[in-house]
């Protein structure tokens, strides 16, 4: 399947959420940044160096902006994916970034059913 094309807007919001979940755990990983700068890179943002964007990345996420900026839900699907793949990037999905992944999820209304099917989908294959 392609990627979902994000305009300007979602992408910045998306990148602060994905900034979220990967400092959720006490720490950004280099995987973790590798992650994010691909992310910038493929959406046409700035880089996203972690020392010179340690104030985005500190900034709390408002996951109620995040939802009223991406609107489309086949595209809250692909966010929550995207969020549960920088959790993983680690191969650990702790209970800080489970909680923030969750709070998007009900941000975007998506089911429980939904969340667990996306959590299944995203799990790394031993």
């Amino acid at each position: 399947m392609p990627p979902v094309p994000f305009d300007a807007s979602e992408a910045e919001q998306i990148i602060r959420a994905l900034a979220a979940v990967a400092a959720a755990d006490g720490a950004i990983l280099d995987r973790e940044e590798s992650f994010l700068e691909g992310f910038a890179v493929a959406h046409g943002l700035p880089t996203l160096k972690v020392g010179a964007h340690a104030t985005t990345i500190a900034a709390p996420l408002d996951e109620h902006k995040l939802a009223r900026t991406v609107r489309d839900p086949h595209k809250r699907a692909e966010v929550v994916a995207l969020c549960l793949e920088m959790a993983y990037c680690d191969r650990a999905y702790v209970a800080s970034e489970r909680e923030l992944i969750t709070r998007i999820a009900r941000a975007f209304e998506l089911t429980e059913e939904q969340l667990n099917a996306l959590t299944v989908a995203a799990k790394p294959r031993d």
